[in-house]
């Protein structure tokens, strides 16, 4: 006897039914309701929720991940989608172990071209077939991916900032302030004299 599938939003139930074992988790009171689903079934989950008539999830929101570096799979990988005929939100998950890739979802929704680029330029995580896998905000030589969790706050100023000689701190945020750059300097300059320009 198959096991019986819990009530819920249309589109979870639909991801039950055609994928079985594949929905990993179900939190169908969250809002948008959360699927997770086996990185191997992402693209056919994905194609189901675009292309069935009664879901019709036809946007993609955004693309986004979470790093959770004390996880065996430390990273979560989010499609936020929205029905703009049903008006219904859905938000499906995969975790990714390091170093391993997810399918990219550009042949489902073109817009995930970008956002892919920019989940990999911040967080590492590669897509398996996108046609142009780049860096889209920080520099091509950057070091890093700035969204990470073991990531340095305030980053590397040392690398990327130049530092110019000022008498006082109240020099610096009182009567200077149109060079002024960034925040979280106020300290270093009150003890060094050295301030961010």
């Amino acid at each position: 006897m198959a096991e019986a599938i819990a009530p819920g939003p249309p589109a979870i139930v639909a991801l039950q039914q055609a994928l079985g074992e594949a929905v990993l988790e179900v939190q169908a009171a969250a809002t948008p309701p959360i699927v997770r689903l086996a990185p191997g079934a992402l693209l056919e989950g994905l194609t189901l929720l675009r292309d069935r008539p009664e879901l019709r999830f036809d946007f993609l929101s955004s693309v986004t991940a979470v790093h959770w570096p004390k996880r065996e799979r430390p990273f979560d990988l989010v499609y936020h989608l929205y029905s703009t005929t049903k008006r219904q939100r859905l938000a499906v998950k995969i975790d990714l172990a390091e170093g391993e890739a997810a399918p990219t979802a550009c042949g489902v929704w073109p817009a995930a071209n970008w956002q892919e680029r920019e989940v990999f330029d911040l967080f590492g995580i590669r897509f398996q077939g996108h046609p142009d896998l780049t860096r889209i905000l920080m520099p091509d030589d950057w070091v890093g991916h700035p969204l990470r969790k073991e990531y340095p706050l305030e980053g590397h100023p040392r690398d990327h900032v130049q530092y110019r000689e000022v008498v006082t701190a109240e020099h610096v945020y009182n009567d200077d302030k149109a060079p002024i750059r960034g925040f979280g300097w106020k300290k270093e300059v009150e003890k060094t004299g050295v301030g961010r320009g």
